[in-house]
């Protein structure tokens, strides 16, 4: 199976880059909506010295994909974290829609009934660097080949 339940309403793949520490560099991802409803998404990251993201906020249409970018500077070997946190709106601006969700979270709800706080969900996206990572291109062949060539290696 491709993804699991829970990744149903926001499909994230890769779900794990890596990077060298030395030299940094990038990756592209894929969010997908598989959800009805329109979903607003604003990534963070734990470390936005060494990394930055690209769009930092978006809104996807049911259905609808958007490749996210991340490019890593030299740094520090560690491990760090994407965090996707996105919401269910109707509003057509990804900002607005966590500003709003903002102000709704500092309003005083009735009753503090848990049922009406907005809810935020979260996919996360691990990040590590490494000095000896080796990147190497394998040709685009059938798994049999593949399996042989890394036996060999």
């Amino acid at each position: 199976m491709l993804y699991d339940d829970e990744d149903y309403e926001l499909f994230v793949s890769p779900r794990t880059s890596y990077y060298s520490a030395t030299q940094g560099g990038g990756s592209r991802h894929m969010m997908v909506n598989g959800s009805n409803q329109r979903v607003a998404i604003k990534i963070k990251c734990s470390d936005n010295e060494l990394y930055r993201v690209s769009p930092v906020y978006c809104l996807l249409e049911p259905g609808h994909a958007q490749r996210l970018q991340i490019v890593r500077d030299a740094g520090p070997a560690k491990i760090d974290k994407i965090v996707m946190n996105y919401i269910f709106t109707d509003i057509s601006n990804p900002k607005e829609a966590f500003k709003e969700l903002n102000q709704l979270e500092n309003a005083t709800f009735e009753n503090n009934s848990a049922q009406n706080k907005p809810v935020i969900y979260k996919k996360y996206i691990a990040l590590m660097a490494r000095d000896e990572i080796k990147v190497s291109v394998t040709p685009s062949t059938n798994l049999q080949s593949i399996l042989k060539q890394s036996i060999r290696s």
